[in-house]
């Protein structure tokens, strides 16, 4: 009798085993990506250049996000980024920061549909796995031609651009201030002509104003521009001294290079 007792005992654990065995895990929801909030700052990069970028991701649910991090920064390549767990909210959203590296592609690639994607970890299905999910938003990029100013500086006049340029000028007021330069491409891409712009920005506006050129030629990699010459007229009555010229190279509203000169008024 006891024996069948024992025997009955062991089948009914083996049967209990059976069915815990098979029974399966009671799934969890995991957050909704409307609950994970992505923020970054407008991206402006030079062609092929890299650059450290930072992304912020709040969780506003109150269950934990693990493991988050990037999958894309479309049109850019991401060159390296960490990940991060972010716990469940319990008053405001927690957030948490992802540091990003990516290198720019050709500026003139299409940046419509420019986009950051990450992914994440919670919930859990059946299997007790946690579940992946993702969150994406648009963002601002814009991609600028690799290209600098160079043998920049004042000139005696229009018919000495190509002698040796000076950092500082010294001139009676109603003169002319003359500035001479170049552009060279350090990108990859050729630069079609009348894509660049020259400003030259005098800061005190009692001694001078601004003046401007588009550069006309286009320049493939390693090109070069032709030597230019822009004038900026001195005012008749402007104070003895000094000031900032700043002169900038623009692609559409985006300075892509800029240096500054002096010029000196003298009584």
């Amino acid at each position: 009798m006891a024996e069948i007792f024992q025997k009955m005992i062991v089948i009914t654990s083996l049967l209990a085993l059976v069915l815990m065995s098979g029974c399966a895990e009671e799934p969890v929801d995991p957050v909704s990506s409307e609950n994970v909030f992505l923020s970054v700052s407008p991206v402006v990069i030079k062609e092929f250049n890299s650059q450290d970028i930072t992304l912020t991701v709040s969780n506003n649910a109150t269950q934990a996000i693990d493991s988050v991090q990037l999958v894309s920064f479309t049109p850019l390549t991401v060159a390296g980024t960490n990940s991060i767990n972010i716990p469940g909210k319990t008053g405001t959203p927690e957030s948490s920061a992802l540091y990003v590296q990516v290198t720019a592609p050709a500026y003139d690639t299409d940046v419509n549909d420019s986009a950051v994607t990450v992914s994440y970890l919670s919930g859990m299905d059946e299997e007790g796995k946690q579940v992946t999910k993702t969150s994406s938003i648009p963002v601002d990029i814009t991609i600028l031609p690799d290209v600098k100013l160079q043998f920049l500086g004042f000139v005696t006049n229009m018919s000495a651009l190509r002698t040796t340029a000076s950092d500082s000028w010294e001139l009676d007021a109603g003169e002319d201030a003359t500035i001479s330069f170049s552009v060279k491409n350090h990108g990859q891409s050729t630069i079609p002509a009348e894509l660049l712009t020259v400003v030259a920005d005098v800061d005190n506006k009692l001694i001078a104003d601004q003046a401007s050129m588009n550069i006309t030629q286009a320049m493939a990699k390693s090109g070069t521009s032709y030597t230019k010459g822009l004038q900026i007229p001195v005012n008749d009555d402007a104070p003895n001294g000094e000031t900032d010229v700043y002169v900038k190279l623009m692609y559409g509203d985006h300075i892509v290079d800029e240096q500054t000169l002096t010029l000196t008024v003298k009584l």
